[in-house]
């Protein structure tokens, strides 16, 4: 009888584990999607908690038509060079004492380096359609009215001929910001969706991709669109293009305490063995001469 009830118990207890399991998972995936990936660099390393996350794409467009990558902010030795046009991610950046900002370049494994964001222009994302759109976009949130498994699009931006298909999961998305394009229809901003971030849903018609929301294209595509709208800001702010930038590259300088602190260091290592060899040969016995030996001289 009491094998029986101890047996009945522990099988409960191990029903339970059963049935909790699921959930835990579910808690452990959710929780390793919101990892974020560390760059694997001694600088970033010492100065982690001096970096800016920004999580974004940019274009190179560097002086002489290209921009070099350097070992660290502090660092001018060269480790690569991009042409300018080439597109890449940046995860965080630093800046130095003098302002300068400073982005990390890792996903490469046979090209790593920090390179100046003076020479990286941001592609157009939501945070810049936020930026832009600022005055347009009011403070209003709330779910997105679907059901379970329920297809919709998501979007880089309203206008953007970028999006995803996703099924919805066990709740909606939810928005935090509205946004009503030229035809009346309603965009809600998406921070965060199982995985998925920084992105735009339209309210009215979430299940609708490209070619249903904008059958004769994007109003105002004809004209250059938005991308091409931010590139012509761009110009404004530098209207000679790449030959305006100033002539003197940007270059890492070499922090002057870490030099002082490496050159003290080498010269105590240096003292050090060369007081070590004096005492060594100070210590060395010396040679006794043979007295058989110097008999058979005499």
């Amino acid at each position: 009888m009491k094998n029986w009830f101890l047996a009945g118990r522990f099988g409960r207890i191990w029903m339970a584990c059963l049935l909790a399991l699921p959930g835990c998972m579910s808690c452990v995936l959710s929780a390793r999607a919101d990892v974020i990936w560390e760059p694997q660099d001694s600088f970033y390393e010492k100065h982690a908690s001096e970096c800016t996350y920004v999580n974004r794409w940019f274009t190179a467009n560097g002086p002489d038509g290209k921009v070099i990558l350097y070992q660290s902010p502090e660092m001018p030795i060269e480790t690569g060079v991009w042409e300018n046009g080439r597109q890449v991610y940046i995860a965080f950046v630093y800046t130095d004492s003098e302002g300068i900002e400073w982005g990390i370049y890792d996903n490469d494994a046979k090209l790593s380096g920090w390179v100046p964001m003076a020479y990286m222009e941001a592609v157009y994302d939501s945070l810049s359609f936020q930026q832009e759109h600022s005055g347009e976009i009011t403070e209003q949130s709330g779910e997105l009215e679907c059901k379970k498994g329920e297809e919709i699009c998501l979007w880089k931006y309203p206008g953007s001929e970028d999006f995803q298909t996703f099924q919805t999961q066990e709740y909606p998305p939810s928005y935090q910001g509205v946004y009503e394009d030229a035809e009346g229809r309603r965009w809600g901003h998406v921070g965060y969706y199982f995985g998925i971030k920084d992105k735009w849903v339209c309210i009215d018609r979430p299940g609708a991709d490209f070619t249903a929301l904008y059958p004769e294209g994007v109003p105002g595509a004809e004209e250059g669109g938005m991308e091409d709208s931010e590139k012509a800001d761009s110009d404004k702010e530098n209207p000679g293009g790449e030959n305006s930038r100033e002539t003197e590259r940007i270059v890492p300088k070499r922090n002057g305490r870490v030099v002082t602190i490496a050159a003290v260091m080498v010269a105590a290592v240096m003292l050090g063995t060369a007081a070590l060899l004096v005492i060594m040969k100070k210590r060395q016995p010396r040679k006794r001469e043979d007295p058989a030996h110097c008999a058979r001289e005499e």
